[in-house]
């Protein structure tokens, strides 16, 4: 516990006593830190409250841009697979035209990594289109081949009016869908109305153009299932027609750019669709469903495509699409003690002092070795997520703002305590699964259909199961979870024997 306060502003702490959790004390052991941290703490100034402002900032978990001096690049110093490499010598294999799937769970740096792609391709004299598919869909609810397909054009169509820049007498896809609607579909003669509470009273009669027609395809819940069964009996028409666009699109692209102009377009953020409590079963239903039978169908003529898709299609179709999946940071071996991997905890460390600064990881976390130690208790509870190390030091500085520089222990031991009440409770049948995950490393998946498929995607995107590639894939719980379950299986069983 820290000193009351007093005249004199030194405070001298037990590394420790201050352990309230075995992985903490685990790593207090490993690190040699059995020791007294004695610091000088000084009531904060504006000075101070200006550095802990631009820390906090720093240390936001958003996407990276290429070069950014953030960015750790984590494949290349591991000797791990570097997905851009992956995608981008597939793509040049390819030829003029590929379908790619790339995916990981949440937190993983899968649109860094995009934005990654995209600039490496760029070099290479690619035309590289970027759209974000939630613009366009709604991830809460089941998805069709005929949405995704008219989606699809349309995003492209909304990327090239910003890349070529808006031109008034070129149509847009939005157009397009629009006059196909009234020549192939005849809305109203198939009756489909708008039963939904907008201004927008019948599907082609309340509707002013295209632009309209782009907003209720992702906002309209009924107008999406009411034309769904008009157009899958033309989805042969509907697919040549979005195909006509994407071919009219790259005769534009090589007028601008040039006739040998390579093109790859990437559709981030799919992997978004999950659904809610009620609908997540038929979402992920919807999704297989598209994969599984009109891959085919996202086939774009004379263009590379990257779509970014829901990492659970890999429990649901396993070795049948193939999926780029982005895997976390292994910070300890596959074996029984969970060794430490070094390698891993010293790319963590860079990338702290990226964000931070030497000068700052002094100001925050005092002089060595008390700082190594609190740096390396952050390091030891994240998972191997970049995520969650992030969030945890945003916690750590925006606690020091009501405390004094630099921080206790007691404070980065409170943030720790915090990230974890994060993920609890946790339910008796969950925890069973996962003690049977930390034991086996593997999913201990008990089948592949909706319902434990999903249950398991939220135990991967909520990082209660972390999902690592060295050599082999392995699972393994969170570090944060790991006595918690454990007391909750005990706890079950002892309840069985009375």
């Amino acid at each position: 516990m820290a000193a009351a306060p007093s005249a004199t502003p030194i405070g001298e702490y037990s590394a420790t006593n201050m352990i309230d959790r075995p992985e903490i004390g685990h790593l207090n052991r490993q690190c040699g830190c059995d020791i007294h941290i004695r610091c000088v703490f000084m009531a904060l100034d504006s000075s101070d409250r200006r550095f802990l402002r631009q820390i906090y900032g720093n240390l936001t978990d958003k996407p990276l841009q290429p070069g950014s001096a953030f960015y750790e690049p984590v494949y290349k110093i591991l000797g791990l697979d570097d997905p851009v490499q992956q995608i981008s010598t597939l793509i040049d294999f390819d030829g003029v035209q590929s379908i790619r799937l790339f995916s990981g769970f949440r937190g993983s740096g899968k649109t860094t990594e995009l934005l990654r792609l995209k600039c490496e391709l760029e070099g290479q004299g690619y035309f590289v289109l970027y759209a974000d598919a939630l613009t366009y869909v709604n991830a809460a609810e089941p998805i069709d081949i005929t949405d995704l397909l008219m989606v699809l054009a349309g995003a492209f169509s909304d990327a090239l009016e910003e890349c070529l820049g808006a031109d008034n007498s070129r149509e847009t896809y939005w157009d397009r869908l629009w006059a196909f609607l009234h020549r192939e579909v005849t809305l109203k003669d198939a009756g489909v109305k708008l039963e939904y509470q907008t201004p927008l009273k019948e599907i082609l009669g309340g509707l002013k153009g295209g632009l309209d027609l782009k907003f209720e395809l992702k906002s309209a819940t009924t107008f999406r299932e009411n034309l769904r069964p008009v157009l899958i009996n033309k989805l042969k028409e509907l697919k040549t027609s979005v195909d006509r666009f994407f071919e009219d699109g790259i005769r534009l692209i090589r007028a601008a750019q040039g006739e040998d102009t390579r093109v790859v377009f990437i559709f981030d953020q799919l992997e978004q669709l999950q659904g809610t409590l009620q609908s997540e079963q038929d979402v992920i239903r919807s999704v297989e469903r598209i994969f599984a039978t009109h891959l085919d169908l996202l086939k774009i003529p004379r263009i590379h495509s990257v779509f970014t898709v829901p990492p659970w299609l890999k429990f649901v179709l396993p070795n049948t699409v193939p999926i780029t999946l982005l895997c976390t940071v292994h910070l300890w071996e596959n074996d029984e003690a969970r060794s430490h991997n070094e390698p891993a905890w010293a790319v963590f460390r860079s990338l702290i002092e990226r964000r931070i600064g030497k000068e700052g990881l002094e100001r925050l976390f005092g002089p060595q070795p008390g700082q190594q130690d609190l740096i390396d208790r952050t390091i030891a509870v994240c998972g191997g997520h970049f995520r969650d190390l992030l969030r945890l030091l945003r916690d750590v500085t925006a606690r020091a703002a009501a405390a004094n520089l630099p921080v206790a222990p007691s404070l980065v031991i409170e943030a720790i305590n915090a990230a974890r009440r994060d993920f609890l409770p946790i339910a008796r049948d969950d925890a069973k699964w996962l003690a049977d995950i930390a034991r086996v490393r593997a999913t201990a998946l008990p089948s592949t259909e909706a319902a434990p498929v999903n249950r398991l995607a939220r135990f991967l995107n909520s990082h209660f199961v972390l999902y690592f590639v060295n050599g082999k894939e392995w699972y393994d719980i969170h570090p944060l979870i790991r006595e918690e379950v454990m007391d909750v299986v005990q706890a079950a069983a002892s309840a069985a024997e009375d």
